[in-house]
Formats: C-alpha cells, sequence, structure tokens
C-alpha cells in the first residue's frame, strides 16, 4: 500500500518541478488529487452495472476506457478556470494529479484483493504501467483544454472532445492488450510508459517554448541577443545571481530572481491568452517595482555583468534617464550648459565631484533608486 502511494506521487511531484509552477499550481494540483481519488467511488457502481449490462469483457474494452476518463477529466474545467492555471503545461499537470488520485485509489482497491505475498508484485506491476496510463491520458485532456481557452466554443469544444477521444482510444488501447494472453508484461508496461511519456512531453514542451515568448517580450524591451540569452539560460542566471547576492546581499538577489520570474509569467499571460489586460498590467507594475527595489547601482550592476554587447545598449540602457546632464551652476545662473558628458558613467559626475553654483566642489551624484528615492 505503501509503495502504490508514495511512487505516484513521487512521479506527480518530478512532473510539477519540470513543469515550474509547483508553488503557485499547488491548490489546484491537491484539489485535481482529491478528486481523481474521490470518484473513484461512484464510478465502482457505473462499473458494476455496466458488467450487469454488457459483460465484464465489454467493460474493460469499452466501458472503462469511457467511464473512467470522463470521470478523471470532469473537475478540470472547474479546476483550470482559476486565473492560477495560465497555460497548457498547468493543464497537463493537472490532468497528471487527477489521473494519479484515480489510480491511487483503484490500487487500493485491486490490493485489498490480493494476498499478502502478491501485493509487492502487483503494486510494482500498476505502478509501471496502469499507474503511468491513468495518469498520462488525463494529462493529454487536461492540456488540450487550457490550450483552448479564450476561444470561441465551436473551436474549444471539438478540440477539448478529440482529446478525450484520444485518451479513451489509449485507455481500450491498454486494456485490450492486458486481456491477451499472448501480449508479455513488458509489452504492456512499455505502453504505459509510452502513454505517461506523452503527457511528459507536454510539460517539457514549454520549457523552450516560454523561453522563446520570455525572448521575445525582452527583445520588445529592448534587449540584445545575449541579454535575452542571459535571462533565459538557467545555468548563466544561476551563476549571475550568486556573484550578485555576494556583492548586494540575499534580499537584492531575491528580488532579482523574483524579476526575472515575474518577466517569465508575463511572458506566458501575454501569449497564452489566458491573461486579461488588467493581469498583466499588475505584472508589469510588479517587474517596475522590483526593478526600483533593487536600485539604480544594483541594476547597473546586473547588467553590467550579463555578456552583452557593448556596443549596443541593451534593456538597461533606459537606466540612466532621469540623470541631469546639466551642471548644478548652470540651473541656476541661467548660463548655457556645457556640453553634455557622453556615456552613463560620465553623467553621474567625475570622482572629485561636480561644481556648484558657488564654484566649490560637490560630493558627486546622489545615489538614487530607478524612481529618484535616495538609498
Amino acid at each position: 500500500m505503501i509503495v502504490a502511494t508514495a511512487v505516484p506521487l513521487a512521479l506527480l511531484c518530478l512532473i510539477v518541478v519540470l513543469g515550474r509552477n509547483a508553488r503557485r499550481l499547488a491548490p489546484l494540483i491537491i484539489a485535481a488529487l482529491l478528486w481523481g481519488f474521490a470518484i473513484t467511488w461512484p464510478l465502482v457502481t457505473v462499473n458494476s452495472r455496466w458488467v450487469q449490462a454488457l459483460g465484464v469483457t465489454s467493460l474493460i474494452v469499452l466501458g472503462a476506457p469511457i467511464i473512467e476518463e470522463i470521470g478523471k477529466a470532469l473537475a478540470l474545467p472547474f479546476v483550470e478556470i482559476s486565473h492560477r492555471c495560465s497555460w497548457f503545461v498547468d493543464g497537463a499537470v493537472l490532468g497528471l494529479a487527477a489521473g494519479t488520485g484515480f489510480a491511487i485509489r483503484e490500487n487500493w482497491v485491486y490490493l485489498q484483493g490480493t494476498g499478502a505475498e502478491d501485493g509487492l508484485g502487483l503494486a510494482i506491476a500498476r505502478i509501471s504501467s496502469a499507474n503511468l496510463m491513468h495518469a498520462g491520458c488525463t494529462a493529454i485532456v487536461g492540456a488540450a483544454l487550457v490550450a483552448t481557452a479564450g476561444r470561441r466554443w465551436f473551436t474549444r469544444i471539438p478540440f477539448a472532445l478529440g482529446a478525450l477521444l484520444v485518451a479513451m482510444t489509449l485507455h481500450s488501447i491498454f486494456n485490450r492488450l492486458t486481456q491477451h494472453d499472448g501480449v508479455s508484461a513488458l509489452v504492456v508496461t512499455l505502453v504505459g510508459l509510452l502513454v505517461f511519456a506523452i503527457a511528459a512531453a507536454l510539460v517539457a514542451l514549454g520549457i523552450p517554448l516560454s523561453a522563446r515568448w520570455v525572448r521575445e517580450d525582452l527583445k520588445i524591451a529592448g534587449a540584445t541577443a545575449s541579454e535575452q540569452a542571459a535571462l533565459v539560460g538557467g545555468g548563466k542566471v544561476d551563476a549571475l545571481l550568486d556573484q550578485f547576492e555576494g556583492r548586494y546581499g540575499t534580499q537584492a538577489a531575491a528580488k532579482a530572481e523574483q524579476l526575472i520570474k515575474i518577466q517569465r509569467t508575463l511572458a506566458i499571460g501575454r501569449h497564452s491568452g489566458r491573461a486579461d489586460a488588467a493581469q498583466l498590467a499588475a505584472l508589469e507594475l510588479q517587474v517596475n517595482d522590483l526593478r526600483r527595489d533593487i536600485g539604480l547601482f544594483a541594476m547597473m550592476w546586473l547588467r553590467s555583468h550579463l555578456p552583452v554587447d557593448d556596443l549596443a545598449g541593451g534593456m538597461w540602457s533606459h537606466l540612466d534617464e532621469g540623470l541631469s546632464t546639466v551642471p548644478t551652476g548652470a540651473q541656476v545662473t541661467g548660463e548655457s550648459p556645457p556640453p553634455a558628458a557622453s556615456g552613463l558613467w560620465a553623467r553621474l559626475g567625475d570622482v572629485g565631484g561636480v561644481a556648484d553654483a558657488d564654484g566649490a566642489q560637490g560630493v558627486g551624484p546622489t545615489e538614487a533608486g530607478l524612481d529618484g528615492r535616495q538609498v
């Protein structure tokens, strides 16, 4: 019982981590998991009536695939209506959760009718085949529901029904194989793995796809190609944040990491069609607030340590906007200002300071955040 419960949950956690939305989706994952577990009770009654009317063989190859796939997927439209579910990867993860909950409860049912000497073998056999099939089939339906969210009903309904038909067909093929004496356990296991692999591939597809969306958003924001690569790639960002933390502290590094994550969420919301204008505006506000909280000089360090082309301004080239290019004395006396120094560092003033109205040397530029606050 422990093996038949813990291993499916561990596989689900692995896929959730792969989808990169564990914290945001946690409440929905738990809800889908509990739904899949609870729906087994009424489905047992429906299956029993099917057997009485049409026989056991009919149930295995036809009834169970239809009844169980519909039952597992019934909660998905309600779970996925939440704004926490932002794109098809989230739908696949929630489908996996519902299928996993169903598989765990079904494992218990089978184990209750098995002797102690055969229990572990049965648990391993189901974990490596039927459990994978149940989780994978429902994931396909979940991904289809979210992928078509926001589209018109005559597009969304056929797409969802088509995904459900695919899930039923895969389920039926799996069940048919288990009924043939000439089919080895290895073949049945491989079919279960294949169905699960389809679901895992849907989740894995989100990684390069979301990276491309982030690159497009960063390009619009003025990022150079090398900046895009640095902000989207995993290893480069981790190494950069480690250095950033050593210089500016844990709090600033956490904000910089959050800035990168929100940028990814913003890109997914904009391209997936699941986020409305108000949500996108809220995310953009968070991005701007984080940049201001990090501070001007910390953001300049972050930019200077990205592998950017020195000839390109990049998305942080606007950080010097608002820094005065006019000496203080010229502002007071009304004299014509001298030519402005070029470059961001020149605008921040020389080491010796900036001359004030009386010709005295000042203390240099004021250190300020992006919004001009003293830091």
